[in-house]
């Protein structure tokens, strides 16, 4: 207890100090966005919300977003002036700004911008999102298929089929351009105030782990006599009751990652800044391939232990954590894409008949027994079948699973998710069913997850733009964000059997479980991403999910809203239905 109070205490001392003396220069936003220190700080490396709305600060990308008159934002060209779409939907032809500067006041260029894609997307990089610049044609000696004319200023995108969601693309900050010059492969540019240079509308000014990640304006910005603020000071923490101290006392303006258990008081104590904005993600569970869940009497096959992963989600109930843990308007999930997510067909996936339902009787109670909802009895026979001893039975309401093995469980302490796996921890105890679960450090839980070196993790994936894609391109083999370990090696787990030792890279997968995943899903993938008829890109994306909700190796929860606290004071803030908070126009009353 003491410890926290002293941290709660240095915590308040250092942003009152930080901001008073930040405030001489003009208005300084002070924020949480919580999850602690970003894994990487460089653009092409980061693949973490969090991460993301930091580099937003410091750089920018051909296309931005902007508040139209009803305070909605809007796409419009950033560092381009202007493009064109040519009738085939084949080519981008974009004009960038004049008098372009990096925000060390030296000229940027259209080269620079190809160099920066061209890094961003090469094997030497491997950037968790280098894949997503597969939209773009290939040269002849696999470069970019893209031409620069520095003296006119043009950049110019040749696309092997139309890509409809590229200009969003453009948006996003795997596509912010860096100066390839300085920045080196690990990221370790990226943390130092010197060589972080940008085209956005703010200049790092500190970067200190645990501590804070300060940004001043940066006159060089295309449109510097818009933006308002002189400075911001990016808070770092995983500390829950710390962030919301610091906004309570005033020494922050903005958090995100409140826990649930304060909602009632922050609504009646500062009616209207508790705000659940929706926003297109899914929180789920997430089950390494590798892992053997074998009773020891039965050696399960790889699809059967598809079968026991998916019961294992199918135990929690959904309409109890969104009801009765989260409490901030979320939506208990039914498949993997998230409500209002779009695929070019219709604007809501989730609500359109193609699309499969995996958890229909989640808050349903079942007839075998009223103590088990619909969902837990099917799970309950799925695991006896399967062979997994018990005692007791489902029609007596007493079943305990003896010999299910023990689930190593990892998450990072933010927001609800302590609350969480709380509570799926208790559900599955209830049956049997018992695991390890350590905290650990966002950036921590990354390292290990991308490693392969975990057996269970908390996991949420927000859209980064509208589109099915987004979500089908997480699980494909050459993802760095492919944490089951789905057509990848087995990395460095160690705790798996000789049986799953293959499990990822094997022929397990499919509708008759005879396929690689690279056959079973990454096809499927590439075909969605190739196809133009609406229609058909609907069935294959609906098929798609299908292909991964059956390997049970994700297990969605329930769909985002993201619960953030605003001072009245502050305003023109750009926030994005995929979760981004942008502050390049904010301004402070």
């Amino acid at each position: 207890m003491k410890k926290t109070l002293a941290l709660l205490l240095a915590l308040v001392m250092v942003l009152s100090v930080a901001s008073f003396a930040s405030a001489e220069d003009g208005k300084v936003m002070n924020l949480f966005l919580g999850g602690g220190t970003p894994l990487s700080m460089d653009p092409a490396l980061n693949s973490a919300s969090a991460g993301s709305n930091i580099i937003r600060s410091a750089f920018a990308g051909l296309m931005g977003y902007q508040l139209d008159e009803a305070g909605e934002p809007v796409m419009k060209p950033e560092l381009a002036e202007s493009y064109t779409l040519s009738e085939d939907g084949l080519t981008y032809s974009f004009v960038l700004r004049e008098g372009l500067k990096w925000s060390d006041g030296t000229d940027a260029t259209a080269s620079q911008i190809k160099a920066s894609w061209e890094r961003a997307a090469s094997p030497e990089l491997g950037a968790d999102y280098g894949f997503l610049y597969d939209v773009i044609d290939r040269t002849a000696d696999g470069g970019l298929d893209i031409d620069v004319d520095d003296a006119a200023r043009t950049f110019v995108v040749h696309l092997p089929q139309p890509c409809a969601y590229f200009l969003d693309l453009c948006c996003f900050v795997p596509f912010y351009p860096v100066r390839v010059d300085i920045a080196d492969n690990e990221g370790i540019w990226a943390i130092n105030p010197e060589t972080y240079i940008g085209l956005g509308a703010f200049k790092m000014t500190k970067y200190a782990v645990d501590d804070v990640i300060s940004f001043e304006k940066n006159p060089y910005y295309w449109n510097a006599e818009n933006v308002k603020l002189a400075g911001i000071n990016f808070y770092l923490s995983e500390d829950n009751t710390a962030i919301l101290t610091a906004y309570e006392n005033g020494t922050v303006q903005y958090i995100q990652s409140i826990a649930s258990t304060e909602y009632d008081r922050l609504n009646a104590t500062y009616p209207g800044e508790l705000e659940f904005f929706p926003t297109q993600g899914t929180w789920y569970i997430l089950f390494n391939v590798h892992k053997d869940l074998s009773p020891e009497a039965k050696q399960l096959t790889v699809p059967e232990q598809s079968k026991a992963r998916f019961a294992l989600g199918q135990l929690i109930n959904r309409y109890e954590v969104v009801t009765y843990v989260t409490k901030g308007g979320e939506k208990a999930a039914t498949g993997f894409y998230p409500v209002g997510l779009a695929d070019g067909l219709h604007t809501d996936v989730r609500s359109a008949e193609e699309y499969g339902v995996w958890y229909t009787g989640t808050n349903e109670f079942s007839d075998v027994n009223p103590d088990y909802t619909v969902d837990q009895v099917e799970a309950l026979q799925t695991l006896i079948d399967l062979g997994y001893p018990c005692t007791g039975s489902i029609e007596g309401g007493d079943i305990c699973f003896t010999d299910f093995p023990s689930i190593e469980f990892a998450f990072n302490n933010s927001g609800n998710n302590a609350l969480i796996i709380q509570y799926v921890q208790e559900t599955w105890n209830q049956f049997g069913i018992s695991g390890v679960v350590n905290q650990e450090a966002w950036a921590t839980l990354q390292s290990k997850l991308k490693a392969g070196d975990a057996e269970a993790a908390r996991m949420g994936w927000i859209a980064d733009f509208n589109d099915v894609v987004n979500f089908l391109e997480i699980f494909i083999s050459a993802s760095g964000n492919n944490y089951p370990r789905l057509g990848r090696s087995i990395g460095d787990y160690t705790r798996n059997s000789e049986v799953t030792a293959d499990a990822g890279l094997g022929a397990y997968w499919g509708p008759d479980g005879d396929k690689t995943w690279a056959e079973a899903y990454d096809a499927l993938v590439d075909a969605v991403k190739a196809a133009t008829d609406p229609v058909e890109r609907a069935k294959l994306a609906a098929e798609a999910e299908k292909v991964l909700m059956a390997t049970g190796g994700v297990n969605p929860l329930y769909y985002y809203t993201t619960a953030q606290m605003l001072k009245p004071a502050v305003h023109d803030v750009i926030r994005l239905a995929t979760g981004d908070v942008i502050w390049t126009y904010a301004d402070i009353d």
